[in-house]
């Protein structure tokens, strides 16, 4: 069921005075504030920003730093390239070396020999295809991490360049 609204009290002279005084009593610190702001002075502005600064000396400042990051990014490119070369190279001797000792592996498994020799044999074949392929695998890594570090050394040269 809807509610009934209470009627409201009527305004006395006594709460409209309360309020007169609230609203002089917020108006004195704000009164107070605007003396202080009328009375404080424009900070001057910096030398630099007072100099007008010539349309073609601007031009000429994007221009050079347009050229330089050219530059930057070519030189990246050479370099990304040249690490890739590298890289898929080494991948490939890899991948060469590690098929050569699985077929040395397989043959040595296959040629009659007594059973221990046999197996001291194939796990000695083992352990050199192993230690081999982590040797090569670890240069590939380091050589992955020296060609993307080649790769970003012309582009952070040009950032600290036009940084500062």
């Amino acid at each position: 069921m809807a509610e009934v609204k209470k009627p409201r009290a009527k305004t006395t002279a006594k709460s409209v005075q309360k309020a007169d005084d609230l609203v002089e009593m917020a108006a004195l610190p704000a009164a107070e504030t605007v003396e202080v702001v009328a009375d404080a002075k424009p900070a001057p502005l910096p030398a630099t920003a007072a100099a007008p600064v010539e349309a073609g000396a601007l031009f000429s400042s994007a221009q050079k730093q347009g050229d330089v990051f050219r530059k930057a990014v070519s030189e990246a490119v050479a370099a990304s390239a040249k690490g890739a070369l590298e890289v898929n190279d080494k991948i490939i001797d890899a991948m060469n070396t590690q098929r050569h000792a699985a077929l040395d592996l397989w043959r040595s498994a296959i040629s009659p020999s007594p059973l221990p020799e046999a197996l001291r044999v194939q796990s000695q074949a083992t352990r050199q295809a192993y230690e081999t392929a982590s040797a090569q695998w670890k240069d590939i890594a380091e050589t992955t991490a020296l060609w993307f570090t080649k790769s970003l050394e012309p582009l952070q040269s040009a950032l600290h360049r036009a940084s500062r």
